[in-house]
């Protein structure tokens, strides 16, 4: 083998040695607040199971059957991906989802939730006495309502005389952003906790352990590629968005330019927590942009 075939092979080396490191550095930093790591969690009925449990405060809770990412296409309108639908075995149904930002978790979209679930529940010609009793479930990193609870209940009223309106519909809002010493902070604190030796929950630690071992069989870890390449698109898309978005502040055409180009370099070598970090530091930023000579 010639010298330059031996160096071509040494740097090919390296290179997939760095790649592998990337990735599981990325596999690492993912927490339950990631919604397509959540959904690869969830897969594991058991999981969806257990949150549900400590959410409803009902240990006897069991859930029948689930879809994690369930299309409910509208013809006439705008349809929704849900992350993961569920019955339980008295019937009702859930649906939970991940909202990192406020807007993404308004009372609009979970009144747009309730009623997509309704028209997809109901066939042609039953009596809407028929529809079981729902539950939209936003779980999200901040405290969107500002008044410092775990969780927030959102039923019908009516006014007048003060009493429920009993339409079966409920909307429920996790906080997971105030972690108290309770069932529910537990459970908070487990949703933002990167290594799964430190969760309280054993269930939701054990499928986490799982997901991000070495020890996946070859279907798990084509599931966790796939999450992967998830995550570059959706950073992609977003490092786009973000260097555009700073790039007209400051009203620089190349300022968009770097910021995508940025953007596309960290989302292609799965550097996902640089994405994040720099959104919100721009110290951190130039020293990317300098990285990589931008």
């Amino acid at each position: 083998m010639t010298q330059s075939a031996k160096n071509s092979n040494f740097h090919h080396t390296v290179k997939k040695d760095m790649e592998d490191l990337e990735k599981r550095k990325t596999i690492e930093s993912f927490t339950l607040m990631d919604d397509i790591f959540m959904r690869l969690v969830f897969e594991e009925k058991s999981c969806t199971e257990y949150v549900l449990q400590v959410l409803m405060n009902k240990k006897s809770l069991k859930v029948k059957k689930q879809y994690v990412q369930k299309d409910l296409p509208n013809l006439y309108g705008h349809s929704l991906l849900l992350d993961c639908f569920c019955e339980d075995d008295q019937g009702n149904l859930y649906n939970i989802e991940i909202q990192n930002t406020s807007p993404d978790a308004g009372p609009k979209r979970a009144r747009y939730h309730a009623a997509l679930l309704d028209i997809h529940y109901l066939g042609k010609g039953e009596d809407f006495t028929h529809l079981p009793e729902s539950y939209i479930i936003f779980i999200t990193d901040k405290d969107i309502f500002k008044a410092k609870k775990q969780l927030y209940h959102i039923e019908r009223k009516i006014e007048e005389i003060g009493a429920d309106f009993q339409d079966g519909s409920h909307i429920l809002y996790f906080n997971t952003d105030c972690k108290q010493d309770n069932a529910l902070g537990n459970l908070a604190k487990d949703f933002h906790r990167e290594n799964p030796e430190e969760m309280q929950s054993k269930i939701l630690s054990k499928r986490v352990a799982l997901l991000k071992s070495r020890r996946l069989d070859k279907k798990g870890e084509q599931k966790m590629n796939l999450v992967l390449e998830q995550y570059r698109q959706k950073a992609f898309r977003e490092g786009i968005e973000e260097g555009m978005e700073k790039g007209m502040e400051k009203g620089v055409e190349s300022g968009k330019q770097r910021m995508a180009l940025l953007m596309g370099i960290l989302a292609e070598k799965g550097r996902v927590e640089d994405i994040k970090k720099a959104a919100g530091d721009k110290l951190y930023l130039e020293s990317l942009l300098s990285e990589f000579g931008l």
